[in-house]
This record gives structure tokens, sequence and C-alpha cells, in this order.
């Protein structure tokens, strides 16, 4: 199992953003990761990237428009790109399933642990905009999942009292606890893989149809 280094395959992508543009970007997450999302300013911002405060409200408009594009080039570029597409109907275990959405939320969340910490912290000052941009990144992966869990309800596979929305809630929660363990603090005690396939066999366990109940899959 690769967690860490299946999930890049989309770095060689040309950036939309002109050089400045870029730096700013980079600047925004090193300034909201040191002083939060309230206390980060625009002029700030600007400093750290060694541009023009006009030249980030060119790009930007404002400090809500290059939150909004910090959380999307953190979270967006390759984490999708990572996934298999795995299914029960196509063979593929439930362990699987649960494996390949779990590897790829931890590394979304192990390589952006910083900026999740200044989220946690600074949700109450999180505006209408960046909310939305939020629910337009994880929202469809965690949908995405869901079907895929009622796919295996359907063929028997999972228990029909287990809700998939909470499935998937308890699975983020798992992997969001080990991403801020392994970003935090050293893994010596065990591996990321080896903390995600204990996560995912324990919850697999836990929402697995008794085998005398499982339907024969199409």
């Amino acid at each position: 199992m690769q967690v860490i280094t299946r999930m890049h395959s989309a770095a060689s992508e040309i950036s939309p953003w002109s050089p400045a543009a870029e730096r700013l970007l980079d600047a925004a997450m090193r300034v909201f990761a040191r002083v939060g999302i309230s206390g980060a300013t625009t002029r700030e911002i600007a400093k750290e990237a060694g541009v023009n405060e006009v030249t980030l409200f060119r790009n930007f408009q404002n400090k809500q428009g290059l939150l909004s594009e910090v959380l999307k080039r953190a979270f967006l570029p390759s984490d999708e790109v990572g996934l298999k597409g795995l299914s029960v109907r196509d063979g593929a275990t439930l362990e699987e399933v649960l494996m390949d959405f779990a590897a790829v939320d931890f590394e979304r969340k192990r390589r952006n642990i910083a900026l999740i910490r200044v989220l946690v912290g600074d949700v109450h000052n999180l505006g209408e905009q960046e909310s939305e941009v939020l629910k337009e990144i994880f929202q469809p992966w965690k949908r995405e999942l869901a079907n895929r869990l009622t796919e295996a309800k359907e063929l028997g596979l999972v228990r029909d009292d287990a809700d998939p929305v909470i499935v998937v809630d308890q699975l983020v929660a798992l992997v969001f606890v080990g991403a801020l363990r392994c970003g935090t603090m050293k893994c010596s005690d065990y591996s990321p893989e080896t903390y995600l396939k204990a996560c995912v066999e324990t919850l697999a366990r836990g929402i697995a149809a008794e085998p005398e109940k499982r339907r024969r899959r199409p």
C-alpha cells in the first residue's frame, strides 16, 4: 500500500496563477498558519510574498477571496486523482473500498495539518464564502464514499442498520486523528499505513453483515 506516494500524480499540472499570485498563495498559507485567519492581514501577506498589496487585491479581491483559493489549492489538486474508484460491484472488498478513501483523506490532511489546525481553531471566523468552498471540496468526496457503502449494503455486505453517512464521518474522524498525530508528533510506534489498516479493519468489521445474510453479487 502506497499511502504517501500515490497521491502526487497531478503534481506536474500547470498552475493557472501568475508567479506573483503563486507567491501570495504560498505566503498566505504561512501567515494563516502563523497568526490565524482573523489575525492575518492583506498587508502582512503581501509583505511576506514580496509583492505590493495592490497585486493581492488585483488577483484575489480581498482576504476572503485569497483564503478561498488557499483552501482549494491545499485540498483539491491531487487528492481525487489518487482515488482508484474501487467498488464492491466490481469485486473489491469492503476493506479495499474504505482504504481507498482513507488513504486519500489521510494524505490530504497530513500534508495540510498546519492549515487544518488553524481552521479548527478559527472556524467561528470563517465567512459564508469560505464555508461554501469547504463544502464544495469535502462534500462530494464524502457523498461518493457514502454511495459506495450504499452499494455494499444493497449487496448485503453491510448491515441494514448501518448508516453510510455516519460511517463516513467515523472514518473521517479516525483519519483526522491519525493525520494530526503524525503531523505533530513522531509516528515511531507504528507507520501511517499500519494505523489506517487497523482503522479500516475495525470499522469494516463493525458494519459488515453476517455471512449468512450476504447476497450473491450480480
